[in-house]
């Protein structure tokens, strides 16, 4: 029962906009990265779009008159496309100022639409706290204080619905960046993580009830959506805790791959936000400690290089078809038509590598090798027992 309201609760935090995911990508898709990051151009044509909605508001509530309860409510959705809008292109004080313009908007009309105000305020505390996050997370030299207003937003928020699942890990994860978390070795845990998990965590059965008893229940569908709607791909410590919670859970191969991320983000250059962090051969054995018991990790990297490369295609494929799209004036936001012509180019093959099925993993294939030729040797040692025997029968078989 209580997995069940942790699962479902109400989910406000992190960002509101348009293109809000209303469920959880898979897991393969957000560790390899499938999932839609649309270019510049996307969001400025969406804030052109929604702008001259934006300053009638504006106006209306400098003037306020007797339409002003209707015209108003019909409104907050656009704050909330413009402010992620501007976030998406690095934009993050114009989007704060934005959401608080909306919050003005809504105590002017909170005694005649209380419901659509006490929904709106939600996402506004949430778009907020998500943008002064990545306000923090962006700057050159990070302003404490954005996370402290960020924290204070997110407990309004739990104050208000303490089942918010979202607000509550979006939380978690705040609190923990401004205690500033620093790598000792030989510590428990192995490498700080930010969902406080201990080594002991992983000593017991690993199922769904794992991550109830370690007090992280609901926590993968927010890290699902903070991975692959709010930048966390990109992330060390993101991905880090994916891999945990996914071990803790049971779903060892997804783990293994969210691992496979974590070092292919190490071996880019990106940096933990874990302080005394050791050097990226040592950094990343300690983030894969937890997987040391998982067999045949070569041949799950090669699986998940394919999914990589699988992956690296379909984005590439949708990014060019909204590039062009765009560029013909057409935006999903306008065109309920929008995707009807786009069609995934597959991934060409190396010149010097044999094609393999676009349904078929490499692992698959192996398996598949392996069993023909034990069956291929079989008849052969059959076949040379036949002939050596010769055609008349032996007495003893008589």
């Amino acid at each position: 029962m209580l997995l069940a309201v942790l699962v479902s609760a109400p989910l406000y935090a992190g960002l509101w906009d348009i293109d809000r995911p209303a469920e959880s990508p898979a897991a393969y898709d957000v560790i390899g990265g499938r999932f839609d990051e649309f270019p510049r151009a996307y969001y400025e044509s969406r804030y052109q779009r929604v702008r001259p909605v934006i300053e009638a508001a504006a106006k209306l509530a400098e003037n306020p008159d007797s339409t002003i309860a209707d015209r108003a409510a019909d409104a907050l959705s656009a704050f909330d496309d413009a402010s992620v809008a501007h976030l998406r292109t690095g934009q993050f004080t114009e989007a704060i100022i934005l959401l608080d313009s909306k919050s003005h908007l809504m105590a002017l009309i909170r005694r005649e639409r209380a419901a659509t105000v006490r929904q709106h305020q939600a996402r506004y505390v949430a778009n907020k706290a998500s943008c002064l996050h990545h306000r923090w997370n962006a700057g050159a030299t990070p302003d404490a204080g954005d996370l402290r207003l960020a924290a204070e937003l997110l407990r309004d928020l739990l104050k208000e619905d303490q089942y918010d699942s979202d607000a509550r890990w979006s939380l978690r994860e705040v609190e923990w960046l401004l205690v500033a978390p620093h790598f000792v070795s030989g510590a428990d845990p192995v490498f700080p993580n930010m969902l406080g998990l201990r080594d002991a965590a992983f000593r017991n059965t690993l199922d769904d009830t794992a991550l109830i008893q370690a007090g992280i229940g609901g926590c993968l569908p927010w890290l699902a959506r903070r991975i692959a709607y709010e930048g966390g791909w990109r992330d060390v410590d993101v991905m880090y805790a994916y891999s945990l919670a996914l071990y803790l859970s049971g779903r060892t191969e997804e783990s293994l791959f969210a691992w496979f991320r974590v070092c292919e983000l190490i071996d880019a250059g990106v940096r933990t936000r874990v302080s005394n962090a050791p050097a990226p051969g040592a950094l990343k054995r300690a983030l894969g400690v937890h997987l040391e018991s998982v067999a045949n990790q070569p041949d799950a990297r090669a699986v998940y290089s394919e999914l990589r490369q699988r992956a690296d295609a379909w984005r590439a494929s949708r990014t060019e078809y909204v590039t062009a799209q765009l560029k013909l004036g057409r935006h999903p936001d306008t065109h309920a038509d929008f995707w009807s012509d786009w069609k995934l180019a597959e991934p060409t093959q190396p010149a010097d590598s044999p094609p393999v099925s676009s349904g078929v993993s490499p692992a698959l294939l192996l398996g598949g090798f392996g069993g023909l030729l034990v069956l291929l040797v079989l008849i052969l040692g059959v076949t040379l027992r036949v002939s050596r025997r010769g055609t008349a029968p032996h007495l003893d078989e008589l």
